[in-house]
């Protein structure tokens, strides 16, 4: 008969769990370690980018706080200002009030525009000899220097779908005109007066 001899220690099955348990969790700390290593690096590498960033900003704002500095700018004094407005403004409801009384029968004051030596009027007329009446009206008003047609443009007034389509005889065009006043500014200063 043949002896039952083992050499081999005996192992516990509560050692190869805890075994297993220190290469799992050893593994887990390695992961996390390089995860960190990872973002640590890319996050450098993103700051060090910002920081070139920053310095080119920086630089490009003092360039143009250089560029505003040399730029002289005569502000004047508070009475310098006041009298420059003074002499650009002028009333703009004598000008309203003459290109509403020149107006020919059936002409529709639309819109108006002002500049410093420009008024631009739009108007609805329903004929092309109101336009031309209305025109020699405006030349020969003394608060225009020059008056110019800047655009003429024929219109339906018929909103309704189902007329566009048929020739409504009730209805007649019209033109919508815009005007270019160049105003007289010494007349309009000394009140309308010559």
């Amino acid at each position: 008969m043949i002896p039952d001899i083992n050499l081999l220690p005996r192992v516990d099955k509560r050692q190869s769990a805890s075994k297993n348990l220190y290469i799992l969790l050893t593994i887990v700390v390695l992961l996390l370690v390089a995860f960190f290593a990872f973002q640590y690096f890319k996050i450098r590498g993103e700051i060090a980018h910002l920081r070139s960033e920053e310095q080119q900003v920086i630089a490009e704002r003092n360039q143009l706080q250089e560029e505003l500095d040399s730029m002289t700018v005569n502000t004047g004094s508070l009475k310098q200002s006041i009298e420059f407005v003074e002499t650009i403004s002028y009333p703009v409801s004598p000008i309203i009030d003459e290109t509403i009384r020149l107006q020919t029968g059936h002409s529709y004051l639309r819109e108006y525009t002002f500049d410093a030596k420009t008024a631009e009027v739009t108007m609805d007329f329903e004929t092309l000899s109101d336009i031309a009446n209305y025109l020699s009206r405006l030349t020969g008003s003394a608060y225009f220097q020059d008056v110019q047609v800047s655009s003429i443009e024929h219109f339906d007034p018929s909103d309704r779908e189902e007329e566009k389509d048929t020739t409504n005889f009730n209805e007649i065009p019209r033109y919508e005109v815009v005007f270019t006043l160049f105003i007289n500014q010494q007349y309009l200063a000394a009140g309308g007066v010559e």
